[in-house]
């Protein structure tokens, strides 16, 4: 057997489900922000199918909305549909052990390349590397061997325990999946924060630090999601893309920023890398939540409605047009009905200006056209 190094993201926050993943690809290939805005699509998805067969004034639909999120929630965790659509970039899927599907297949256990598990709300990966199962549980301080003599034992105590079981097969389901090959080389350690690697030798010597004999030894854990070095380390180095921390600090401030109108780095500064999460997840179903107002766009006051006030528009296309709104409406619906009425979009994000000089109102979205100040305004709509 070859040596090879062991991918062990360990827990942070609610974030199970993106460890299980990257714990199953071996990889730090997935981050919150990417997840949450899958996990935005399926509700958009879900909500339009409600809409179709019943439509947006039904008690399904409106049930649903009030419902919010039904694939993340504020602490991060992520629905099964978010892992397997997450997984579809690699042609994998999760299959239910208990499924007809995999009973009916004859495949041995020990055959399967990877599993998922998840009992109230924990998910963990168990993969096959270097011709070993390993328990890649984000909640133990490091992996752990399983034999393919107990691995059944395991997998069904697990099954007792009240947990559900899947299987990583192919894109189509039915043959076993193909995941990507384990780091055999030590410079793919870049791949993840240094202290997630193992060296899978000294794993099965019973050595209980990560860091023992490789050149890793003396790199900190990246940097904090504020731009700190975190206490007791130093940032990590990295290419010109910045450390694998760097980016998903990046990606963090864009996604909150993208929700608020904008975000200070120096408001984090205070807050621990749980708290940022907290928060970066929040702003995602914020934007997930503004998304759902703007596709329901209320139907034209009347002229004589107290609550009514009118807004003059130029459209992205060009055409200008006077449009009542009740005052009590928030902006985001303003954003829809330009959308709508427009219709020359193809997907480009639409960007609405109002005042002088002009600046931009996406800020105010959540916010009603009365508490905004809109009242009489005109607004400049342009597709970017």
């Amino acid at each position: 057997l070859e040596m090879v190094w062991i991918y062990h993201e360990r827990q942070a926050a609610a974030l199970c489900g993106q460890h299980s993943l990257n714990n199953l690809l071996q990889r730090s290939q997935f981050d919150p922000v990417y997840l949450s805005d899958i996990a935005r699509t399926l509700d958009q998805k879900e909500l339009q199918v409600i809409k179709d067969a019943s439509g947006v004034d039904s008690e399904d639909y409106r049930s649903r909305v009030r419902e919010g999120s039904g694939n993340v929630d504020a602490s991060g965790n992520f629905s099964i549909e978010v892992l397997r659509s997450a997984l579809q970039t690699f042609n994998l899927t999760l299959v239910s052990y208990m499924s007809e599907a995999i009973k009916k297949s004859g495949v041995d256990l020990t055959m399967r390349s990877g599993f998922i598990l998840n009992r109230d709300h924990h998910w963990f990966a168990i993969r096959q590397i270097n011709s070993r199962f390993w328990n890649l549980n984000s909640m133990l301080p490091q992996p752990e061997t399983i034999s393919h003599f107990k691995l059944a034992a395991e997998v069904e105590a697990y099954i007792n325990a009240g947990y559900s079981v899947f299987c990583c097969l192919d894109g189509e389901g039915d043959q076993n999946g193909a995941l990507p090959d384990p780091a055999v080389e030590e410079w793919e350690c870049e791949r993840g924060v240094a202290s997630y690697w193992w060296k899978e030798e000294d794993l099965l010597k019973g050595k209980s630090s990560n860091y023992e004999g490789h050149a890793w030894r003396n790199v900190g854990e990246g940097m904090r999601l504020d731009g700190k070095a975190p206490a007791g380390g130093r940032a990590s180095s990295g290419d010109g893309g910045g450390s694998e921390d760097e980016q998903l600090q990046k990606a963090l401030l864009a996604s909150m920023g993208e929700s608020s109108g904008s975000v200070d780095p120096s408001q984090l500064q205070n807050m621990s890398e749980e708290e940022q999460l907290r928060l970066a997840i929040s702003a995602s179903m914020q934007s997930s939540e503004v998304d759902k107002e703007e596709e329901e766009v209320e139907d034209e006051p009347a002229e004589d409605d107290p609550a009514a006030v009118k807004l003059q528009i130029r459209l992205p296309n060009g055409t200008r047009v006077v449009r009542r709104f009740k005052e009590t409406e928030v902006v985001a619906k303003i954003y829809g009905y330009v959308k709508k009425e427009d219709g020359t979009g193809g997907g480009k994000a639409l960007e609405l200006r109002a005042g002088f000089p002009p600046k931009s109102i996406a800020s105010m979205k959540t916010q009603t056209i009365k508490e905004a100040g809109l009242k009489g305004e005109s607004l400049n709509g342009r597709w970017t």
